[in-house]
């Protein structure tokens, strides 16, 4: 008689992991297919012009009209918020992958950062650019990287 209970309570688990592991399967399957195409084009001139309006629309005021970002931007004082770094070679955003800038820019430093701790003004664009809109801006911004920079962020051991 034990056998059999046994033998039911081992097949109840078996059925339960494995509708667990199907739905895993296809929650992965479904994500993969809805993630955004995240990929920059720095050498489609015709992206990378769309992304220098967009980014004169909606970057420039605090990124500066030449990427430079703002005056000392790496000085931050206790409880002030971080300037706007600069996008050109001379800041940090080259040493990201691309997915990173994607994410930083369509949902916010913050989100990127999990813990809402970063003090920054950087908004999200999710809702006020399109996807390949944001890849356009970001395509623009590499655009005007050295190309060595440009390599060592498609190098990087940053996970895309």
């Amino acid at each position: 008689m034990k056998t059999r209970k046994n033998g039911k309570s081992l097949l109840k688990v078996m059925v339960v992991l494995s509708v667990l592991t199907a739905s895993l399967l296809l929650l992965s399957y479904y994500e993969a297919r809805t993630l955004p195409d995240m990929t920059l084009n720095p050498d489609n001139a015709d992206i990378v012009q769309r992304g220098n309006a967009l980014y004169g629309q909606y970057c420039v005021s605090c990124h500066g009209e030449n990427l430079e970002g703002q005056k000392n931007w790496q000085d931050k004082k206790p409880f002030e918020r971080w300037r706007a770094p600069p996008l050109d070679a001379s800041g940090r955003a080259w040493q990201h992958g691309d997915k990173t800038l994607f994410m930083m820019t369509k949902f916010g430093v913050h989100a990127l950062e999990g813990k809402g701790t970063l003090n920054s003004d950087m908004p999200a664009f999710e809702g006020t650019l399109e996807d390949e809109e944001i890849a356009a801006v970001l395509s623009y911004i590499k655009s005007t990287w050295p190309q060595s920079n440009a390599e060592k962020a498609e190098a990087s051991s940053e996970p895309d």
